[in-house]
């Protein structure tokens, strides 16, 4: 986390995840909130052993993808990756990481 985000308080918590337990998130604490990064748990025994077969162990974990995208191009809310709105689609173009969220009206 300090290697994207630099010099941040980090902490562990418990967390919910559906197919896993126990389950964990990382938050860093960044503009001043926190803010979750990775969530991650022990993958529940009865799915693995109905997939696989019994004796197998695995972890699963997720990468908060969008909120490393959120804070590289100043995003400020979650809802706009799942938005159709061309003023907010059109600023962002492949391969610039340059680019800042500009804010537009409702």
């Amino acid at each position: 986390a300090r290697h994207l985000f630099g010099d941040v308080e980090c902490r562990w918590v418990d967390a919910y995840f559906p197919f896993t337990d126990p389950s964990i998130e990382l938050e860093i604490f960044f503009n001043g909130e926190w803010l979750e990064v990775l969530g991650c748990g022990v993958m529940q025994q009865q799915i693995l052993d109905g997939n696989y077969g019994e004796g197998h162990k695995a972890w699963a974990f997720g990468l908060g993808i969008e909120r490393l995208a959120m804070i590289l191009f100043d995003i400020p809310d979650i809802r706009l990756f799942w938005s159709d709105d061309e003023r907010f689609l059109k600023q962002f173009k492949e391969g610039d990481l340059g680019a800042k969220f500009k804010s537009f009206s409702k």
